[in-house]
Formats: structure tokens, sequence, C-alpha cells
């Protein structure tokens, strides 16, 4: 069946209130809702939505409302899933209010780093200790909130990056979400303040009967440890998808890995070679499996300002899409399932907080987590203490930790079904509800 993926970057976002006129990206927006739909017909339902950070333009609750409703009807075009977008922050995702001059200090300090060694050291201490994990990430408050009910936050005591499994054909395709924005404030520049990733979170490991994806902001050369993370990358992806640069670029390396910048959907204006861009991404893994490969078909769109609207970018005379069929190890495709086309359950990978996302077969518990944790504070509050999901120890966590911790309760204590009917009732939502049997 393969996974077909929409992946955009850089979106940046703005609130115009009521003085929408003024926006003149909501051009853009619509002849890309057209330019989707038109594709639709042929092209049939996505699967996923992977936005590459910079969904706002400068982190603030406002622009985040923006974006949820953009998504939404975004969704509602393509046919994806809501509970099916997956993010990463980027630069323009930090609330810069929120920059203390301690935590300032602190990025220069870490922005200073030469070595990865110090790197993981200097990361591991700030997140190790809770007040000053609470520091470093306090500017990412709103995105976080915004990010929280698309699972694309760190789960438990990782606050570093989110790891999602996908079906994908016989195999699993684990997509890697990092946080390349850890330390960035007004000063990033690619050549004089460079931020940085650290091995916690460009280390990938190999599994049995797993493709790895990586969804990261900033590309490696804006990275003080870029050429560390990049080597890391090249090693245990097939598919790198970066952000930030406001142009498109592609690479294979290796012809084992295919390593992609978005171009952003909105860049400014002033930009010299201003170019709206997106692309849809179709993986398959071929049946006839011989030579263990990847197939890639890359979409690529982009804005034509005469006709004003996008159009498939065939400046390489490739078509309305590229190929590439990607090199897999023999790992990757374990034996077992070559030979007998066994079950997805009979994969043996190892186990993750989540079950396996198919999305061809919508997991209910999903659809809920996405409509509860969508909710604002005071109504998952209200439900968590009606529903008797609160607890003393509590008392010690932010917001975020605690609407997980209301959910998981909910789970653990067979309660998602008057979970739904509390969300169901708040939001108006007639669906029947899944959890009754």
């Amino acid at each position: 069946m393969g996974l077909k993926l929409l992946h955009i970057s850089d979106i940046h976002f703005r609130s115009f209130r009521n003085n929408s006129y003024l926006d003149l990206d909501k051009d853009i927006q619509n002849e890309l809702e057209f330019d989707l739909r038109e594709l639709k017909a042929d092209f049939g339902k996505i699967d996923l939505i992977l936005i590459g950070g910079d969904i706002a333009f400068s982190g603030s609750e406002e622009e985040y409302k923006v974006a949820d409703d953009w998504i939404k009807k975004i969704c509602e075009i393509t046919e994806c899933d809501q509970e099916n977008v997956l993010t990463v922050p980027g630069n323009h995702d930090v609330d810069r209010s929120k920059l203390s001059a301690i935590l300032m200090d602190a990025h220069q300090q870490l922005k200073q780093l030469k070595s990865r060694n110090d790197i993981d050291k200097k990361i591991g201490q700030y997140v190790v200790d809770k007040e000053s994990a609470k520091t470093l990430l306090s500017p990412l408050t709103n995105y976080n909130n915004f990010a929280q009910k698309y699972g694309s936050i760190p789960q438990g005591d990782n606050i570093l990056y989110w790891t999602k499994d996908v079906l994908l054909d016989n195999s699993i395709l684990r997509i890697r979400g990092v946080n390349s924005a850890l330390v960035s404030d007004s000063g990033d520049d690619e050549s004089t303040s460079k931020l940085l990733l650290g091995s916690h979170q460009s280390n990938i490991t190999r599994d049995i009967g797993v493709v790895n994806l990586v969804l990261c902001h900033h590309p490696p050369q804006w990275l003080i440890d870029g050429d560390e993370v990049q080597n890391d990358f090249n090693a245990r992806t097939r598919i790198q998808l970066f952000g930030h640069k406001h142009s498109f670029g592609r690479e294979v390396i290796n012809n084992c890995c295919l390593v992609l910048a978005a171009g952003a959907m909105q860049p400014s204006r002033n930009e010299q070679g201003w170019e709206p861009r997106y692309n849809i991404i179709e993986l398959s893994i071929p049946s006839v499996m011989q030579d263990h490969l990847l197939n890639v078909k890359l979409f690529k769109r982009v804005w034509k300002k005469g006709k004003k609207k996008f159009v498939a970018d065939d400046v390489d005379g490739n078509g309305n899409f590229e190929e590439h069929n990607l090199q897999l190890d023999k790992h990757e495709i374990p034996e077992n399932i070559i030979a007998k086309h066994e079950v997805i359950k009979e994969l043996k990978i190892a186990p993750m907080a989540e079950p396996v996302i198919n999305t061809n077969s919508p997991d209910p518990k999903r659809r809920l987590a996405f409509l509860f944790l969508g909710l604002p504070y005071h109504l998952k509050l209200k439900i968590a203490f009606d529903l008797g999901l609160i607890d003393d120890m509590d008392k010690d966590l932010n917001e975020i930790e605690k609407t997980q911790a209301y959910f998981k309760r909910a789970s653990e204590r067979s309660l998602l079904k008057e979970l739904w009917e509390q969300v169901a009732q708040i939001i108006n939502l007639k669906t029947t509800n899944p959890f009754i049997k």
C-alpha cells in the first residue's frame, strides 16, 4: 500500500485578528488548498502530514490558533486524520519574550562549545535537572501546547525528541522528530552563532524491520555539531527532511539516503528568489524484495508568480515527479516477512510506548488523545476532576505533563468510554463512541 506524505515547512503563520485582509499569505494558502484538491482526484488521500518547523512567526499563542485552523482545513481536503499530523519546532516557534537574561547567557555558553563530547555533557546537565530543563524549554511553551495534541512532543523523561512508528507495507517507518531550536534566539547565525543537536537526538538505533526517517528544522550546516549529525543521519536513516532554508534542495547519498530541503511554503517577500513550495512524497517497498529497495516518488510543487498558482516543478525534466530507489539493508526487510508475508504483529521490533500507526485503520485511542489534549486546559482539568484522574503526585508537573498523566490514567483505569463521552459533549461530536463494547 505504501505511504503518502505531505511535507511542508516554514509556514510562518501570523495573527492579523480582525484585519485578515492585510495577510498577503492567505492567497498562497488558498491556492495550496486548490492544488491539493486537484491533485487528490488522481493522487488519493494523504496518510501523514509532516511539518518541518517555523509554524508560527513569533511563537505566540494566537499564531498557533491560526495554524490549527488551517491544518484542520488541509486535513479535510486531503482526508488525512488530524492525529496523523506531525511537527517539529523551528527558530520562529521560539517565543523570544520568554528569553530571560539568564537563559540568553545559557544559550551563549552552549553556542560556544566546540566538541561533540562537550555538547553532549552540557545538554545532559541541563535536561537532567528539572528546573534547568524547564527554563531551557520555556520559550517553546506555546509551541508545545500546540504540538501536544498531534503527539509531537517528547514523552516521559525524554524532553528532546519524539518517535512514531508507522506501518509501511511489511515494514515499519520509524519517524524521529528532533528539536534543533533548543538554544535558538535572535543571535542565530549560520557562521557565527550556530545551534546544536547533540548525540542524544542524532544517534538513531537500528532495529529489525524498521526504516528510519528524521524530521528536523535546521540542516546540519546550521549546527555546531553538524558534521557529526550528518554522519549519524547518513548512517542510520533513509529519508532526511529539513526546513529553514527557503530554497528547495535534494541529494541522494550513496544510493541509499534521500536528503530533502523542503523550501518554504510562505517565505518572506523580501527574500531574493521568493518562491513558495511544498512536496508530496510517496514511499513504498516493492513486493518483489530481492533487491531490498525503498521506492520514493517525489512530487515537487512550486509557486509560479505569472500564473499565481502551484504547479509541478519540472526544471529537471522529470515530469510530474522524480523517482528514487534507495538501497535497504537486509535487516530493514526481515527474512521471515520476505518469505512468508506475515502480518505486522509478527514483526520483532523493540517495544514502543505507543502502538504502530496503521494509517488505513485509525486507532480510536489516538483520535481521543488528539481531541482531549486539544481542549483548553481548564476543560481538561474539569474532565480530569469529574473522572477522578487527578493525583497528589501531579503538583510538581507542568500543564502538559498533567494532561498527559490524566489521559494515561484514563486508559489504565478503563475510563476511555467515559472520557470520550465528556469530550464529545464539549465539542458537540456526534460520532458513535468507539469504546462502547
